[in-house]
């Protein structure tokens, strides 16, 4: 009895496990390839290069690549393998390649930064502010006008 009931909490189990245990990783396709990968002769990735017999090449060996099974990643490697790192559309994250993602982003933050505390002096400032009362000496003939305006309204 304890081992039909092991057996029917396995088999339970099994039936109630991720769908993501079982599932194959996805095939890689050439339009997804295209736009993650450059032309190393045209220098703009290779959805763009549209005519260049480097590109058509490149292509080629991606469908080949793809109709062997490999995965996206693993066609990328090849392609780096056979081509050079700067096939590859996204920099590597080390050296020189990392600055080319981090320069944009902190200058994207300072930028804003910036910004932010531009606003807040400009806030500080008093524009927008009630004016006041107590400030230069020519204010007093101005608040007696507008005392009188204000009593020829009163109701």
């Amino acid at each position: 009895m304890a081992r039909r009931l092991l057996l029917a909490l396995i088999c339970a189990a099994a039936l109630l496990a991720p769908a993501g245990v079982f599932a194959q990783e996805p095939q890689a396709s050439l339009p997804d390839i295209e736009d993650e990968v450059m032309c190393p002769i045209c220098g703009v990735s290779l959805e763009l290069a549209t005519e260049a017999p480097q590109a058509q090449q490149e292509r080629e060996f991606i469908r080949t690549l793809i109709a062997e099974g490999l995965t996206k990643d693993e066609i990328k490697d090849r392609l780096v393998a056979e081509y050079g790192s700067e096939v590859l559309a996204t920099p590597e994250a080390e050296g020189f390649d990392l600055a080319a993602w981090l320069v944009p982003g902190a200058a994207i933050v300072i930028a804003g930064g910036a910004i932010f505390v531009a606003v807040r002096r400009w806030r500080r400032t008093g524009r927008g502010g009630p004016p006041s009362s107590q400030g230069r000496a020519g204010d007093q003939g101005e608040n007696e006008r507008l005392d009188a305006d204000l009593a020829r309204y009163e109701l």
